[in-house]
């Protein structure tokens, strides 16, 4: 064996053609397996078989953290039964023809397999130090800021909310330190005055963006204003503002491996629709004459 065939060997498996493959037969495979028995079976025999006993004990234990009783999975089976029964006269009624939903659901549950089946390998350290330098700006921390707000009520002041804002800005800038109580400078607010250590996505949260998004612009150690919010009027005290660092890939590479396998499946996912259309002729006809409701009264 040359050294080169063990790449060769990766590469091979890597390639999303050979998943299209593979993933095909095991869906057929899949299909062959769960449908055939029915085409044999006797339309009026149901039979539970002891695996599907045992599955049906699996995802009950799954779902409530223990094994069924007796008379659980007595309950659990009789329902697979009766399932079974009304799904085989649905079919002989013919009522999964042309259902919208019925063939959602099926379209569903082939996109499930799929995604089982296609499962990316885990990145090397070459395809995740170039996913890193991509997409960096993903993994950035948000900055913080504390800040003290005074908050002016347009509601209750009208035309002189902004006179008022501008007065209190000048008195509170007169003061050597920012003082601890300020209701007496601004209006009854039902958030608080002080916020330490705040990510920027807690203020939007809180505030909004266009409360947020200046205010991590603003000058630190003087009142600035107006700044505006949802609420109203609010005059601003930056007290300290701490912009991220650009992280290190060792700080982020468990989510980084994550976010990597989850696109490389989506990429593969859509390949194999892809791939899967293009097996199809497709065939869209005109469409009828028929009046477009464009809204509107």
């Amino acid at each position: 064996m040359t050294d080169k065939e063990p790449g060769f060997l990766r590469n091979f498996l890597r390639d999303p053609l050979i998943h299209f493959f593979v993933a095909g037969a095991c869906i057929y495979l899949a299909y062959y397996i769960v449908a055939e028995p029915e085409k044999v079976a006797d339309d009026k025999t149901v039979t539970v078989t002891t695996g599907e006993v045992e599955w049906l004990a699996t995802v009950w234990e799954s779902r409530w953290n223990r094994p069924p009783t007796q008379q659980e999975l007595d309950g659990l089976v009789q329902q697979q039964v009766r399932e079974t029964i009304l799904y085989r006269e649905a079919l002989g009624m013919g009522l999964d023809k042309d259902d919208i939903v019925i063939r959602r659901r099926l379209a569903q549950k082939v996109e499930f397999l799929t995604q089982d089946l296609l499962q990316p390998s885990v990145p090397d350290e070459k395809e995740l130090v170039a996913y890193f330098e991509e997409n960096k700006a993903d993994y950035m921390p948000e900055p913080r800021i504390t800040f003290t707000q005074v908050f002016f009520d347009p509601d209750r002041r009208g035309n002189a909310t902004l006179d008022d804002a501008e007065a209190a800005r000048v008195t509170l800038s007169e003061m050597s330190e920012v003082p601890t109580n300020t209701d007496q400078f601004g209006d009854t607010f039902l958030l608080q005055r002080y916020h330490p250590d705040k990510r920027k996505s807690e203020i939007s949260r809180l505030f909004g963006k266009g409360f947020s998004d200046p205010l991590f612009e603003l000058e630190e150690g003087v009142w600035t204003g107006p700044v505006l919010s949802g609420y109203g009027t609010h005059l601003v005290y930056v007290h300290n503002r701490v912009d991220p660092q650009a992280p290190e890939i060792e700080m982020v590479r468990e989510q980084l491996t994550a976010n990597w396998i989850d696109q490389k499946r989506k990429e593969l996912n859509d390949e194999f629709l892809t791939r899967l259309m293009d097996s199809y002729t497709i065939i869209i006809e005109p469409a009828p004459d028929i009046k477009i409701t464009t809204g509107g009264s």
